[in-house]
């Protein structure tokens, strides 16, 4: 027994790549810079709520908030990227994240948009002159006028290594030097 006609054409291509797999990343700001993380990773987005702030507790985590009943550690994206410190603004935002089994607030300056983008259009992250941000990136996606970093968020958070700050914003802009 032959496929339905209409299903024929579609039986007939190839399976799609994963390079042209489709991928959706939510685009965030901090400190001024664009940055993306896989929205697969993200459970929800909030308003930001009171922080309980933990004694000796690394310096980018602010605290814990209690989301439902479940009590989240809370990370400012801003220490952990070596930016400079501001205050949060109405736009601010935290977005939680679950990373092998447990969930964490970043917390980010504002959340602009939901990116669905191939897959081979993200890029290798340039090196730094032997600098180590690049292992806290995973890519460089968007316009030339407009890269966004793709965040290696359990990187991010399983590491206590300094993310350098001048790195991070190098990359963002494309440069492959520290200059």
């Amino acid at each position: 027994m032959s496929p339905p006609p209409a299903l024929a054409p579609k039986l007939a291509q190839p399976e799609q790549t994963r390079a042209d797999e489709i991928v959706q990343l939510c685009a965030f700001v901090v400190g001024g810079e664009e940055y993306v993380v896989d929205i697969m990773r993200i459970s929800e987005i909030i308003q930001p709520l009171k922080i309980t702030s933990v004694p000796h507790a690394p310096e980018c985590v602010e605290g814990v908030i209690n989301l439902r009943g479940a009590i989240i550690p809370v990370v400012d994206l801003r220490k952990r990227l070596s930016l400079p410190q501001t205050k949060p603004t109405k736009k601010s935002k935290y977005i939680i994240c679950s990373i092998g089994g447990r969930r964490v607030g970043l917390v980010v300056d504002a959340v602009t948009e939901v990116l669905r983008i191939p897959r081979s259009s993200i890029k290798r992250t340039p090196s730094l002159l032997g600098q180590k941000g690049p292992r806290f990136f995973l890519g460089v996606c968007g316009p030339a006028n407009a890269l966004k970093l793709l965040l290696n968020v359990k990187a991010l958070l399983e590491s206590h290594e300094k993310v350098p700050g001048a790195a991070a914003r190098a990359l963002a802009r494309g440069r492959s030097g520290a200059g």
